[in-house]
């Protein structure tokens, strides 16, 4: 294995303060593995604390972020209490795949720990149901000491599991209806209720392996350590026939990569929805309410998550998860629910949990989503963009699909006066929110431009004049002269940052004079350095104070690309990276006063605003490339 496992940046995320006091990490120090099922989140010590199956939001096996004391958790990690100084890790992905190694050093010892979830392959195979977790362990220089535990839970912490023994040797137990089973290469014992451990020392050329797999009957589980080692190479290759990031040679490249393999482990593969993000109950605010269920497919990220598989080349993830949020719009059409389950469940529900006490006590944590009930009419907006560029890119609406799109522009006409809950999901008051109605608008275009390019065979006239009059209502009813800028909400004197996009979605130049000084009220008020938060404090309602919102930052480089101002948009663009932890990966939110990570994490659409950002920055170089080669050659 290579040498070279050290970040590809510094900061709070790799200190050695979260490594040794055991606690609730930093959000930021987690890593990310997955076989586009579900995933599990690795803490920079060891631990993984966070993984649910069968699917991303199945019930937690291990939840220990948003419990310490009750979650459970499975730790490979240098035994003993407290680490010498030297001891903190380095972590690094595989070049082409989310397979993670961390390496242990210590007093001239040294020890590897590779992390990955084996990726499926058809499934229609035998055995393709099962979720494995592989954990292995090389030595390299030295005699390390390491301790292996697990701690399962059920019900999110609150639920004990009976551990049993195989034939073999192996521990197994029942997880809502399927059997879970452990393997390892060494001896664990069962300490206590629902525990194992042991402690192994592992010399330089030592192999070790230790499993965790989900199945149906207890079958297609790891069951040997050659095996284990054999599975590392498949899902290697695996990842790799992906190609991600191959198309792409603008600026960011690297974090252009990390972004796409992380969206890409957000998919679920065997209906092909991409969820928000595959955590719960990580704050936005710590100790405070904001504690949200992001294990759901939201119907307002369709856009940019289609967009982001399209502009990189990815047509089979943009094609699938397409098909899926046409399956999924299926049963409520023509009305459009916010989110839904990966099976295409819109009745979610919302069960605060009483025996978590979350992350950093930020309590109460939420099972399931309150937003399911709210009105977000920028819905039909997202589906029916999304639908433009997928046939923009050579997709195709089969029939019933496309009369469904002009039953969604139906809905357009009678919908769109009415006061909404917004993208950001604000209860209730409901608003007359300035980007809903820019959505309404951007719905009706698309469907009308979806007539132009013969994917829908219908007259579309009679949609003409609501999309003229919503466009004249935005551009003066939300013009406020006080604060000189689009307001939030019709009469409103408060700003949105997702504003940004109306250039983006065609409802006015980006360099209009009003756009312009927008986005400077929007810098001025709702910036901190490069960084954006959504509206101001209070506008929601709700006890608390957000950080800034990532997505929100590359919207503003993606606004400024439309502008003509390709250089502050590289900048922006830049400095909005910093917030990433040491392998590129983003979660909700980001508090730049402290360097913390804050909200439910990795998020996707943190990642899809980075993709859509890069690639329009990379397209304007190309641009600007050609210009200049157009002049020389003149």
């Amino acid at each position: 294995m290579s040498d070279d496992l050290r970040p590809r940046r510094s900061g709070t995320y790799s200190s050695a303060t979260s490594v040794l006091k055991r606690g609730y990490r930093p959000i930021g120090d987690y890593a990310l593995i997955g076989d586009t099922r579900t995933a599990a989140l690795v803490a920079l010590d060891g631990s993984i604390d966070w993984f649910c199956g069968p699917d991303f939001d199945g019930n937690a096996v291990f939840s220990r972020l948003i419990d310490q004391y009750r979650g459970g958790y499975f730790e490979v990690s240098l035994a003993g209490d407290d680490p010498a100084p030297d001891a903190t890790p380095t972590r690094r992905y595989d070049p082409d795949a989310p397979v993670l190694t961390t390496r242990h050093a210590c007093d001239g010892n040294c020890v590897e720990v590779t992390d990955f979830m084996i990726l499926p392959g058809d499934l229609d195979e035998a055995g393709s149901f099962g979720r494995t977790i592989v954990r292995l362990i090389e030595g390299i220089e030295g005699r390390s000491r390491l301790r292996v535990a697990l701690t399962p839970r059920g019900e999110y912490g609150a639920e004990i599991p009976k551990l049993d023994r195989d034939g073999t040797g192996r521990w197994w137990f029942r997880h809502d209806g399927d059997v879970v089973v452990i393997d390892a290469s060494m001896e664990l014992s069962h300490i206590r209720r629902g525990h194992l451990e042991t402690e192994i020392d592992v010399a330089a050329g030592e192999r070790h392996y230790v499993t965790l797999s989900v199945t149906q009957g207890g079958e297609g589980y790891v069951s040997n350590l050659d095996e284990a080692w054999r599975s590392l190479d498949d899902t290697r290759a695996g990842w790799a026939a992906k190609r991600l990031g191959e198309r792409y040679d603008g600026p960011f490249a690297a974090e252009m990569k990390a972004s796409l393999m992380t969206l890409s482990l957000l998919v679920h593969a065997p209906t092909g929805a991409v969820i928000a993000a595959p955590t719960m109950g990580l704050p936005e605010d710590f100790g405070g309410i904001r504690n949200y269920d992001y294990r759901y497919c939201w119907l307002r990220d369709s856009y940019f998550v289609l967009n982001a598989f399209l502009d990189q080349g990815m047509t089979d993830q943009a094609g699938a998860f397409f098909r899926w949020l046409m399956a999924a719009s299926r049963s409520s059409a023509p009305l459009l629910e916010t989110l839904y389950t990966v099976h295409r469940d819109s009745d979610i529900g919302l069960v605060n949990l009483r025996t978590a006490e979350g992350y950093r006590g930020s309590a109460p944590v939420q099972l399931g989503n309150g937003a399911a009930t709210q009105l977000q009419l920028d819905a039909y907006g997202s589906i029916l963009m999304t639908a433009r560029s997928y046939v923009a890119k050579g997709g195709r609406l089969h029939p019933g699909e496309a009369l469904r799109m002009v039953r969604f522009g139906e809905v357009v006409l009678d919908q769109w006066t009415l006061p909404d809950n917004g993208i950001w999901e604000m209860p209730d008051p409901r608003l007359h929110h300035t980007y809903s109605k820019a959505m309404c608008w951007a719905a009706l275009d698309c469907l009308m431009d979806l007539g132009e390019m013969g994917a829908i065979d219908d007259d579309l006239s009679r949609f003409r004049a609501d999309r003229d009059r919503i466009r004249e209502l935005v551009l003066t009813r939300a013009w406020n002269d006080e604060i000189g800028a689009f307001a939030g909400a019709l009469g409103a004197d408060w700003l949105d940052a997702a504003v940004l996009l109306m250039p983006r979605m065609g409802m006015i130049e980006a360099d209009d004079p009003r756009m312009v000084a927008t986005y400077q009220k929007i810098r001025e008020r709702l910036g901190n350095g490069a960084h954006l938060r959504r509206y101001a404090d209070g506008v929601d309602g709700l006890e608390g104070r957000e950080a800034t919102f990532n997505v929100c930052g590359f919207w503003a480089a993606d606004y400024l690309i439309r502008a003509g101002r390709v250089d502050e948009a590289e900048a922006q663009i830049r400095d909005m990276l910093v917030g990433a932890n040491d392998l590129g990966l983003m979660s909700e939110e980001y508090d730049p006063e402290v360097g913390l990570q804050l909200g439910n994490f990795p998020q996707g659409l943190s990642h899809a605003g980075m993709i859509a950002a890069s690639s329009a920055l990379a397209e304007a170089r190309r641009g600007q490339a050609n210009e200049g080669k157009d002049t020389r050659a003149g």
